[in-house]
């Protein structure tokens, strides 16, 4: 725990410090090189998730989502019913006529209807800043 990434550097090099100073450094640049792609591609491997308090507000708009009605305008725009209510929803520009879905970057109750009607990747509707690689 106590070691940081020269320690690191010097470990993986322990051959390459005995070259002249071109071939270390393209030994170096390649070591890290090796080390992006290795990580990158482990990340991109973990799923993606929402941090928890997105999670929970999302669980919350799943529930009352339930007692919905979806129905279709054209591709991309929904009309969602409830009771004597109703929202027009536009999935290709992520927007809900009761804003919430544009101000939380999140799913509102009635962008989540439609999206379990179409079945629809949730995760996709949802902002690059309430999602967390784990």
């Amino acid at each position: 725990m106590t070691s940081n990434i020269v320690e690191s550097l010097n470990t993986a090099n322990l051959a390459a410090r005995e070259l002249p100073i071109t071939t270390l450094m393209e030994s170096l640049r390649a070591l890290i090189q090796q080390w992006t792609y290795t990580n990158r591609k482990k990340t991109q491997k973990a799923t993606t998730f929402l941090t928890p308090t997105s999670e929970k507000k999302l669980v919350n708009n799943f529930v009352d989502s339930l007692t919905e009605n979806v129905k279709p305008i054209n591709e991309s725009m929904f009309e969602v019913v409830e009771l004597i209510r109703s929202w027009v929803i536009n999935l290709k520009e992520k927007t809900c006529s009761c804003n919430r879905f544009q101000l939380d970057e999140l799913l509102c109750a009635h962008a989540f209807a439609v999206i379990k009607e179409m079945n629809l990747n949730v995760y996709n509707y949802c902002s690059i800043l309430t999602l967390v690689k784990g």
